[in-house]
């Protein structure tokens, strides 16, 4: 959901899939004016006729959404209404990029004097270029090199990181020019609160790397997911448990109350398929929270289905038909029923033994690359792959959207209708497929 400059509220849909060649695709099919009420049920309403619209009712696996209220309790609507009418397992992941800001936002709250500070310095340089000139000149005499100063957005965590980053390494270009020009901008912070600029921006590292390589749409990102939120969830208990500064250790500890009430809002099986099914992992390389033998079983699990639905297929359509989505086809009581009692020959035993047994790849492999070279081997497990590793983990490309949206949709253009609006973002988006 996003508002524009114009007041009006509109609702994107970006869809995420492997095609054929095994690259990663995704495309907006919906950029919709969303009136009030945002509820819940209206967003699943509309979510669900965009579904219809593009027939991928039975086709769409997952959806990836931020923590909105709205939004959670749309998607609760949505996966049991999938369930019920349609028999189709549908996931909702949370995005893990609004998951870790909200982990963030815990630590920021404690640390927001010296953010304050540092923020109303950077806003009355941008304000001024001539003052931003005498720090540029400054640093040229000084042989050191300048970095612009960036002011950060409140709601976005990283921008505050970015900011304090570029703020401290300035540090002995604004300390030099405050100490020469009295007249220049007073910068009330003591020494001790640079030395906790530096240390905090050491301890917030971790979380910024987390974004950024979350944020991609072009590699998969959801199998590397868990993993490097246990490496998250270790960075805050070995700093709780080392640390000699109390006010990082309370940052730490606030940090970690909130990361461990939301942690299992990003587990479910997409995500430890997604897992599994990445080359550079398998079940070598796991989580600490993560049980080995239940991810494998979701695997077992998912190999049956997709073998019956494969066997049904070879019966009905020719070898011609897509199997990404026809195996979201729900399946009759009988074929349910045989599913559980029909002995299948050796295929799932010897795929899947035969790939966790494997040695794990580099982690340079492209997962993709990896898959579309073993297809052949792995025939059954390559179709449950293609559906899987390439799952978003976060919203981010629904986000790019609306960053994009904010160039056609201004209170200079104002006189655009809604469904042209939608046209003009979705085949700006379409057009991009051409090129790949």
């Amino acid at each position: 959901m996003w508002t524009s400059d114009t007041g009006a509220s509109y609702m994107v849909l970006t869809a995420h899939w492997v095609n054929s060649e095994w690259n990663l695709q995704h495309a907006v099919i919906a950029f919709q004016r969303f009136p009030h009420p945002h509820t819940g049920e209206q967003i699943q309403l509309a979510t669900f006729k965009i579904f219809q619209d593009f027939s991928i009712t039975t086709k769409a696996l997952t959806i990836t959404i931020d923590n909105g209220a709205n939004q959670v309790a749309a998607m609760k609507l949505l996966s049991t209404k999938l369930s019920r009418e349609l028999q189709v397992d549908f996931n909702v992941i949370r995005c893990g990029a609004h998951t870790v800001a909200l982990v963030v936002n815990a630590g920021l709250k404690k640390f927001k004097p010296v953010i304050d500070k540092v923020r109303a310095f950077i806003i009355e340089i941008r304000r001024s270029p001539k003052k931003e000139q005498e720090l540029s000149n400054l640093a040229e005499k000084l042989q050191v090199k300048y970095r612009k100063l960036i002011q950060d957005v409140k709601t976005r965590w990283n921008s505050t990181y970015s900011m304090l980053e570029s703020f401290l390494a300035n540090k002995a270009i604004i300390t030099s020019l405050i100490s020469l020009h009295n007249d220049f901008i007073s910068l009330d912070l003591t020494e001790n609160e640079w030395k906790e600029i530096d240390l905090f921006c050491e301890f917030l590292k971790q979380f910024f790397d987390f974004t950024k390589e979350m944020s991609g749409s072009n590699y998969p990102t959801l199998g590397t997911l868990l993993l490097l939120l246990d490496h998250l969830s270790d960075h805050l208990t070995t700093t709780i448990r080392q640390t000699k500064i109390p006010w990082i250790k309370e940052i730490a500890m606030a940090m970690n109350e909130k990361f461990q009430s939301i942690l299992d809002n990003l587990c479910n099986s997409s995500t430890y398929l997604a897992l599994i099914l990445d080359p550079r992992y398998k079940l070598q390389i796991l989580p600490d929270n993560v049980d080995a033998e239940t991810i494998k079983q979701t695997l077992i699990d998912e190999f049956s289905s997709y073998q019956i639905l494969e066997q049904l297929n070879n019966n009905e359509f020719n070898e011609e038909a897509s199997s990404t989505g026809d195996k979201r086809k729900s399946i009759g009581m009988l074929d349910r029923i045989l599913q559980k009692k029909k002995k299948f020959n050796n295929t799932q035993n010897s795929e899947i033994d035969e790939y966790l047994t494997t040695s794990i790849e580099s982690p340079n492999t492209n997962p993709c690359e990896w898959w579309k070279n073993h297809k052949l081997q792995y025939p059954i497990l390559s179709k449950i792959a293609r559906d899987y590793i390439g799952i978003p983990s976060t919203s981010v490309p629904s986000e790019q959207a609306f960053s994009k949206s904010g160039e056609l949709i201004s209170k200079r253009r104002n006189r655009l209708g809604d469904s042209a609006i939608e046209a003009c973002m979705c085949l700006n988006s379409w057009i991009k497929l051409l090129d790949d």
